[in-house]
């Protein structure tokens, strides 16, 4: 999940309880390879009813957001 710069004091449990409140909330997916990554970011959004979206970030890394099916990119 991507740190609130205006609270970095804040501990990883608040930042979990945050995205319960906010499941559209970008977040970096836990994982040693791409497929791995992406296996995390799908089973998380799950708990959602949400679908895992990709996007890209600087260095070539991905962070995650948990969107609607209906909200995909390209879809109406």
């Amino acid at each position: 999940m991507l740190r609130n710069p205006e609270h970095p004091e804040k501990s990883w449990e608040d930042l979990e309880a945050e995205l319960e409140e906010n499941p559209e909330r970008p977040f970096f997916a836990i994982g040693a390879t791409t497929s791995e990554r992406d296996r995390y970011a799908k089973e998380r959004c799950k708990k959602y009813d949400r679908i895992a979206e990709k996007h890209p970030y600087t260095g070539g890394n991905i962070f995650y957001t948990c969107v609607k099916p209906k909200q995909r990119k390209g879809e109406n």
